[in-house]
């Protein structure tokens, strides 16, 4: 036989139209036609199976094929078997490369896939069920052969959509419905004992609730004028001739607020048990709401607010209790003072009540209206409650004892009246008004001998008096005195006064509220903080939160100076990084020590950052222990503020130029802020700060480098190698060439 190797050039067509081609062993004769003719057609087989892209073997551990893949008729897959790839062949080997495949999966194809030459199908993801994949190919001349190969394929569902979860699907809510209505038919047996406990356990819980919140209320308001009382008695016991006087005022003054709070007490217990009675007297009632009205005007004005009195009558003699229409209308005008911002209005409205037939006049409508925030509508039915406190939009917090209205509501109830309150929604800026309507008679007779002045015991109980104090700011010149600055942040006049007594010798500044005292404190940089926490505006906590949280102050050491003495306060005051903690009535010689002692801490820290920047050689190692020891450091912020600005200065410290001014826009400070931070931290000035960094510098080059004093002094920002001697030598003693000499033989 010919063999399938050919001579170069060795072949000829016939005249027949065959092709001759000689080779090794003879001679090729064949006729093309019949070579191309298409007669041949050849089975096509699926050749090959990947399961999650793994090939799948007759008997591996799958289990999938139990024979070959060419002879297999179906397959069975489990739900995470989800990745599935046939591979297929046609048996024309002719022109392999020229045979073409078409494939359809029953159940997924609709039609058809012709994918040409590719011998390969993959499915994903494929949803439980029974499916035949069929694939048919053609031979090298393009005829789809007859034939085709098929698979049966199944994928099993997952376990929770198996027929056996179904039935374990309907079988256990039917048995959680049955132990549901077996719970509500034990319920129902009980819950007539529940209820009973429920509602008894309520009643204990706001039994318990409200003695706490009157307690607290009550200790508050006792322990401020207690403050100023027992101080300022031990005061008056120590130097008479100094604190005699004013001493003496505020102890009275502080007496009567102490006293009617405990009258306020007293009234509420005689209504209840009815022993309270009328005293009537006869006299104008117009002109004496008229005084009690007045009496508030100078402290409406140091508060910005304005007070108006409007009245369509001018006179209405008749028979009413005077004392209890001043604990009415002074509790009402309070609580409108109370709620009414800056530059707000309260207004009081006094018309006739109309008559009838029987009774020309029956009596009056007081409406007191002020222009706050008003009352949430979900809030106004508690307002007359017994010890409830709204809170104070201003101040996010809740004053007094919360039982002024409650007092209100039940005095206007003995008159024989009725008040009702409305506000409009939050935000509307309408306020809130409350009306009064006091069922009076009038009379036109009038007995002069009857009228009795009730003016007198208005003025003994200092009703309307300016309890308000003005905030008083150091002047810049002012700052420049040795003695040590102190921001006193509160809101009684009393309690700073005293307070202001108890210390002697030092600068003080004033801030009447939390928002003003952030205000100055920023402004003056002080070297320590007195802060109350009952403040309006803005209280003692949320102060000392952003005096922490900024750079300006976070230094500052902090005493917290107040009657809230419960352990929940103090540690929200000691987490929140208060150094001190003092309670009221405070003790007028640990004030002072704890003063003298946070002010010596803050010198000691003075030395702790100098040394820590690197800045102080000198410091005992003994002190630095006992600084770690027994100081608490201050927060991060200091020493990260003290690298900063060492970091900025060391930047540029070889321009000359380089100045104070430059170092304040770099960390964003003026010029005295800086002067007192860095004072207050480290006990010098910005420019003393940039001449020891650059004379440190100074130092690590004359100590690791040869190079020559005049290089050295421009390396460190000197322009003028005598001047930098000269600064050099005033520093440490020696000259910059003496100090290189010492520092080489030191080393042998």
């Amino acid at each position: 036989l010919q063999d399938d190797e050919f001579n170069t050039y060795a072949y000829a067509k016939l005249p027949n139209g065959n092709m001759a081609f000689g080779g090794v062993n003879g001679i090729n004769i064949f006729n093309p036609k019949e070579a191309l003719q298409t007669g041949m057609l050849a089975n096509v087989f699926i050749t090959g199976l990947f399961v999650n892209n793994k090939k799948i073997n007759n008997g591996d551990e799958t289990g999938i094929l139990q024979n070959s893949i060419e002879h297999a008729k179906s397959i069975t897959l489990t739900y995470l078997q989800d990745i599935l790839t046939l591979e297929f062949s046609s048996l024309d080997f002719s022109v392999p490369e020229q045979n073409k495949y078409r494939y359809q999966l029953e159940g997924i194809d609709k039609y058809w896939v012709e994918s040409g030459t590719n011998h390969t199908a993959t499915y994903l993801h494929l949803p439980a069920g029974n499916y035949t994949f069929k694939v048919q190919g053609s031979n090298s001349q393009g005829s789809w052969m007859p034939n085709m190969a098929t698979l049966h394929i199944k994928v099993l569902p997952p376990w929770w959509l198996s027929w056996w979860a179904y039935i374990i699907y309907f079988i256990l809510p039917a048995i959680v419905l049955r132990l549901y209505f077996k719970f509500l038919k034990n319920r129902a047996k009980l819950q007539a004992q529940l209820k009973f406990e429920h509602n008894e356990s309520s009643r204990i819980k706001e039994l318990d609730a409200v003695k706490t919140q009157l307690y607290t209320n009550i200790t508050h308001e006792f322990r401020t004028p207690l403050t100023v009382i027992l101080g300022m008695a031990k005061q008056i016991d120590n130097n008479p001739g100094l604190h005699a006087k004013r001493g003496t005022e505020m102890i009275i003054r502080n007496g009567e607020s102490l006293l009617k709070l405990v009258n306020e007490m007293l009234d509420l217990s005689k209504l209840e048990s009815g022993k309270m009675v009328l005293n009537l007297v006869f006299g104008d009632i117009i002109v004496f709401l008229r005084y009690i009205v007045e009496s508030f005007h100078s402290l409406a004005e140091n508060e910005n607010k304005q007070v108006h009195f409007l009245s369509d009558i001018d006179t209405y003699h008749t028979k009413y209790d005077a004392e209890k229409m001043r604990q009415i209308m002074t509790n009402l005008l309070s609580n409108a003072l109370k709620c009414t911002p800056e530059k707000g209005n309260i207004y009081i409205s006094v018309n006739k009540k109309a008559g009838n037939d029987n009774v020309k006049d029956t009596g009056l409508i007081i409406k007191i209206k002020d222009t706050g925030v008003g009352i949430p509508k979900e809030k106004i039915h508690l307002i007359f409650d017994r010890f409830y406190q709204l809170e104070n939009s201003h101040s996010g917090t809740t004053q007094g004892t919360g039982i002024g209205l409650s007092l209100t509501k039940e005095l206007v109830k003995l008159m024989g009246g009725e008040i009702t309150v409305k506000s409009p929604p939050l935000g509307a800026n309408k306020g809130t008004e409350f009306t009064l309507d006091i069922p009076l008679q009038k009379s036109i007779d009038v007995e002069e001998n009857l009228i009795i002045n009730h003016f007198e015991p208005l003025i003994k109980n200092g009703i309307g008096a300016n309890s308000n104090h003005q905030s008083y700011k150091i002047h810049p010149d002012e700052l420049k005195t040795e003695s040590a600055l102190i921001l006193l942040v509160e809101d009684n006049t009393d309690v700073v006064a005293y307070t202001a007594s108890c210390l002697p010798g030092y600068r003080l500044a004033v801030a009447k509220d939390g928002r003003e005292g952030f205000e100055i404190a920023t402004e003056i940089i002080p070297d320590l903080v007195i802060s109350d926490v009952m403040m309006p505006f803005m209280n003692g906590f949320e102060l000392l939160k952003k005096l922490r949280s900024d750079e300006h102050t976070c230094h500052i050491p902090i005493m917290m100076l107040t009657a809230k003495t419960d352990m929940e306060s103090k540690m929200q005051g000691i987490q929140g990084g208060a150094d001190a903690y003092l309670e009221k009535p405070f003790n007028i010689e640990e004030l002072q020590i704890r003063v003298v002692k946070l002010l010596e801490l803050r010198k000691s820290l003075q030395q702790f950052y100098l040394n820590k920047a690197g800045l102080l050689n000198n410091l005992p190692t003994t002190s630095l222990a006992k600084l770690n020891d027994d100081i608490e450091v201050l927060p991060h912020t200091e020493d990260k503020f003290i690298s900063k600005t060492r970091e900025i200065i060391e930047t540029n410290i070889a321009a000359a130029s380089f100045s104070v001014e430059d170092l304040c826009k770099a960390v964003f400070m003026s010029h005295s802020k800086l002067h007192r931070k860095l004072d207050a931290l480290i006990g010098c000035s910005p420019n003393k700060f940039i001449r020891i960094i650059r004379l440190k510098k100074a130092k690590e080059l004359l100590q690791q480098t040869e190079d020559t004093i005049s290089s050295i002094s421009l390396d460190c920002g000197f322009q003028d190698p005598g001047y930098f001697a000269r600064v050099f030598k005033q520093e440490f003693g020696i000259t910059p060439n003496e100090w290189r000499v010492k520092e080489k033989v030191s080393k042998f």
